[in-house]
C-alpha cells in the first residue's frame, strides 16, 4: 500500500503546482506576432514568451475558432509533447501579481540560434542530420495530432549538437488544438494542404523519403499517445489556471480523449506510413 504520508515532492510526476510572479513585463523585441506581443523576467530569474487569453483574444487570425485558449492549448500541446519525448522548451504558469493575470509562459533557451534558420539552409541541416531527421517526423506526427496548422521553420528552435549538427525544440502551438475546436470538431480529420505545417512536411519528405528510422520515431510519438490516459491528461489540466479552459470544453476534451482519440491516432498513423 502507497504510503499516505509520503511528501509530495518525492513523487516523481509532481512538478511545480505554484505559479511563478512577474518581475517584469515588456513588449517584444522586433517584430510581433499574431498571438505573442510580450517577454516577461520571471521570479527564478528567466525569462520568458508569455501569451494570455486576452492575447488570443485579440488576434486577427481567421482560423481560430476559440482564439481565447491560446494559453490552454499552448500548455497542453506542449506537456503532451514533452511526455511524448519530443524536445520542447520549458513551460510555466506565471502571474502578474499587479492584477492577478495568468500567462502561459515559453522559457527562452540561451543556447539556441537568436534566429530561425531560412527553409534552403533548414533543408541543408536534414540533408546533414539522421538525427534531425527523426525529430521532425516526430513532431509531424505530433502536430498532425493535435491539428497544429502552423509548423514552420520560424517555429522550431534551433541548437548546435555534440556532433556540431543542428538539433531543435518544437514550440509554438498557438494555433492548434483548442483553439482550432480540437478535437470534437475536427474528428479524423487530417491538417489542409496549403497550411504551413503540410508545405513544410513535403519538403521534409523530399529529403528524408521514407526512412524507417524516421516512420519508427514518428509511430513511437503515436504509440505514447496511445498509452496516455485520461487520467494523465486532467493531471494536466489541474495544473493550468480554471480560467484558462472552460468547464464545458474541459469535460468534452476529457471525454473524447477517453473514448475517441485512438480514431485520430489510427488516421495520423496511416498518414505517417503514406
Amino acid at each position: 500500500m502507497a504510503d499516505e504520508n509520503k511528501d509530495a515532492s518525492q513523487d516523481p510526476l509532481q512538478e511545480n503546482l505554484f505559479s511563478l510572479e512577474i518581475i517584469s513585463l515588456k513588449p517584444i523585441m522586433g517584430s510581433k506576432t499574431a498571438q505573442l506581443t510580450h517577454t516577461a523576467l520571471a521570479s527564478d530569474g528567466w525569462e520568458y514568451a508569455v501569451k494570455s487569453c486576452d492575447d488570443g483574444r485579440s488576434s486577427l487570425i481567421k482560423a481560430a475558432k476559440n482564439p481565447s485558449l491560446v494559453p490552454a492549448s499552448e500548455w497542453i500541446c506542449n506537456k503532451l509533447a514533452d511526455t511524448c519525448g519530443i524536445a520542447t522548451p520549458p513551460c510555466q504558469v506565471i502571474t502578474d501579481t499587479n492584477n492577478n493575470q495568468t500567462f502561459f509562459g515559453s522559457r527562452y533557451d540561451l543556447s539556441a540560434l537568436a534566429t530561425p534558420v531560412s527553409i534552403l539552409d533548414f533543408i541543408d541541416h536534414l540533408a546533414d542530420s539522421d538525427l534531425l531527421q527523426r525529430q521532425v517526423w516526430a513532431i509531424y506526427a505530433f502536430d498532425q495530432f493535435v491539428f497544429n496548422i502552423d509548423r514552420n521553420t520560424n517555429n522550431y528552435l534551433y541548437s548546435i549538437g555534440r556532433d556540431e549538427k543542428t538539433i531543435v525544440q518544437a514550440f509554438d502551438f498557438g494555433l492548434s488544438s483548442l483553439v482550432l475546436g480540437w478535437p470534437n470538431q475536427t474528428g479524423t480529420n487530417l491538417l489542409p494542404y496549403g497550411c504551413p505545417t503540410t508545405d513544410t512536411w513535403r519538403s521534409i519528405k523530399k529529403i528524408t523519403g521514407t526512412n524507417q528510422s524516421c516512420i519508427d520515431a514518428a509511430l513511437s510519438v503515436l504509440g505514447n499517445l496511445s498509452r496516455i490516459n485520461v487520467d494523465f491528461l486532467e493531471m494536466i489540466c489541474d495544473r493550468m489556471p480554471p480560467s484558462w479552459l472552460p468547464p464545458l470544453q474541459r469535460t468534452a476534451l476529457l471525454s473524447w480523449w477517453d473514448s475517441q482519440r485512438h480514431s485520430r491516432i489510427e488516421s495520423v498513423r496511416k498518414e505517417v506510413l503514406r
